[in-house]
Order: C-alpha cells, then sequence, then structure tokens
C-alpha cells in the first residue's frame, strides 16, 4: 500500500480564504512528493477552464457536458475522441510514466482555452489559479456514494487488495485523516458566491440536468437553442454515458492495465456504473450505513454546514 507523507505547499490561497493554514493538514503519496511540488508552479492561463472534484462526484460527466459547450456542440467530434484526450486529467500523466519532465504535455498541448481537469484539493493545485482566476467549476456529491463507487473503480484497476466493500469503506472512513473529503468539498463551497467559480453537485445534476446545462452555459457566456439541449440531454443521459466508449475512460484504462498487468479487456471495465443517488443504502451492510451515516454527520456537524447545504439541496427541497 502506497504511504501517505503530511506536505506543505510553497504558498497558500490566502487572498481567497482567511484562515489558519498551518493548521490544514495536506497529506501526499510519498513517491509522489517531486511531482506535486511541480504542480504549484504549473501555469494557468485567464481564459482556462478548470474542472475539480473529489473522486468518483459525477467528473466525468461535467467534463463532457463542459467540453460541448466550450467547442459548440460539436457532438461529432465528443463521438470519435476519446474524452481524456480533449480534456486531460492533469493528474494522470505522472501516475503512469513517473515522467516528471514530461508529465504536464498533455495540458500544455492543449489549444486554448483549455479545459483541465483534477481532484487535487485547493491548496493544492497550481497557485496561479488564486491570482489569474480562471473560470474553475466544482461539482461535490454525497460522500457515501462517492465512497462506494470508487470501491469498485479501485477494484477494476487493482487497488481494491482484496477487500470486501465493507472493509473498503471501513478502511477509507478510519484513513480519511490523509486525505480529508470534508475539507475538499466545504473549502471550494465557501468560495462558492466568487463570479469565476461555479459550485454544483451531482445530486443536482440528477435532479435537473437542463437546468444545470443552462446555468453552465451562463457562467462560461455561452448560449444554447432547443434543439441542441435536448440533444445534450440525450448525450449526457445515463444510458447513452454508460455505452459510450470515449467517455468511459477506455483510453486511460489501457494504460492502467499495460502498467499494472491486469488481465480484464476493456470491453469488460465499465467505468460509468450506476449513476444514482443514494445507492450506498443498497450496497453496504446495515451496521456499515449506520456507521458512514454517523461518521458523515459528525464531520459536517464539527465544520457547521449540513449535507444538503453541500449539494445545494436545500434551495431544491424548499421550493
Amino acid at each position: 500500500m502506497s504511504c501517505m507523507t503530511e506536505y506543505q505547499p510553497p504558498s497558500y490561497p490566502n487572498n481567497l480564504l482567511q484562515k489558519d493554514w498551518s493548521k490544514r493538514k495536506i497529506h501526499y503519496l510519498s513517491e509522489r512528493l517531486d511531482f506535486i511540488r511541480k504542480v504549484h508552479y504549473v501555469e494557468v492561463f485567464p481564459d482556462d477552464v478548470w474542472l475539480v472534484t473529489y473522486p468518483k462526484c459525477g467528473t466525468t460527466w461535467m467534463q463532457e457536458l463542459l467540453w460541448l459547450v466550450m467547442n459548440d456542440f460539436d457532438f461529432e467530434t465528443a463521438k470519435r475522441e476519446h474524452l481524456e484526450v480533449r480534456t486531460p486529467f492533469m493528474e494522470f500523466d505522472y501516475a503512469i510514466s513517473n515522467d516528471l519532465e514530461n508529465c504536464f504535455k498533455p495540458i500544455e498541448r492543449l489549444k486554448r482555452p483549455r479545459l483541465v481537469k483534477s481532484h487535487l484539493c485547493l491548496p493544492l493545485l497550481p497557485h496561479q489559479i488564486w491570482d489569474k482566476k480562471p473560470k474553475l467549476i466544482y461539482v461535490a456529491r454525497n460522500i457515501k456514494d462517492a465512497m462506494v463507487s470508487e470501491y469498485y473503480h479501485s477494484r477494476n484497476v487493482g487497488r481494491a487488495a482484496g477487500r470486501s466493500l465493507d472493509e473498503y469503506v471501513r478502511d477509507e472512513i478510519e484513513g480519511t485523516q490523509l486525505h480529508d473529503p470534508f475539507l475538499h468539498f466545504t473549502e471550494f463551497y465557501a468560495l462558492r458566491h466568487e463570479p469565476w467559480l461555479f459550485y454544483t453537485s451531482f445530486e443536482r445534476m440528477k435532479l435537473d440536468l437542463r437546468q444545470v446545462i443552462n446555468d453552465v452555459c451562463h457562467f462560461l457566456d455561452k448560449t444554447i437553442d432547443e434543439a441542441t439541449m435536448e440533444k445534450m440531454l440525450k448525450h449526457l443521459s445515463f444510458e447513452e454515458m454508460k455505452k459510450n466508449p470515449k467517455t468511459n475512460h477506455v483510453w486511460e484504462f489501457d494504460q492502467v492495465r499495460a502498467k499494472k498487468g491486469i488481465n480484464q479487456t476493456p470491453q469488460e471495465f465499465n467505468f460509468v456504473r450506476k449513476g444514482r443517488m443514494n445507492a450506498y443504502r443498497e450496497e453496504l451492510s446495515p451496521d456499515m450505513v449506520s456507521k458512514i451515516d454517523k461518521w458523515v454527520e459528525e464531520n459536517l456537524k464539527e465544520l457547521n454546514v449540513s449535507l444538503d447545504e453541500l449539494l445545494l439541496l436545500n434551495d431544491l427541497t424548499n421550493k
């Protein structure tokens, strides 16, 4: 199992969040510290669009949505080229190649305006983001569902190490001080009113995808007609995303499979799985459901925010 090391970036986004950053514990993989140090100095352009999420929070769904909006709804190219080539995942190349010199080439080669994806927490992102303030989209999700989804993904890429789902979730709950999902969410939630940041949730996308598409178009100064909206709703539907190899991370999985010697074929690999809300209750044992519910409640109480607030569901339930 990979070891985590406490890490302090060279600087923090003090101009955005006034907090005692010395108390903000950040841990990162020991073998990738050189990489994360270099991330701090990655060049950012004012016309960039950055998509940031905690893992398994609807990233791919929003990624495809954003790419289409930014590229004049070019469905033909979207069906022809892999999503992760059109809009690279910043941390992926180094994880596969360990090539520190060339690991940022995929995003550097992108035609501007660029769409870049990352799972890094706020203080680990390139520091130029906080000064240049490019457009940034953040998608939150019920951590209970995200954690279950991450288990199946980890099993696909050989990281679950023979553990059952309950065992995996238990280990994650006990080890989250090393990768705190609640701080990942709440630090961006605190910035949700900034004009350059669009904060939404997987749950809002599930409940009203049309409205989220409209909101994203407005945020990116784009327009969409009804005919194109209907195409977007079909293209981004769960059924279409699940069967579309260009949005199912087949390209990434091929590279992971080659590096780790995984025998599973791309045809057997499904990145898009269930795509449902509160499915964790059907997957976990009653005892583990009770534990994860209590764990989330205690952590959010300490941060003085409710789960509905984090997922922007209060305004929907109050209508």
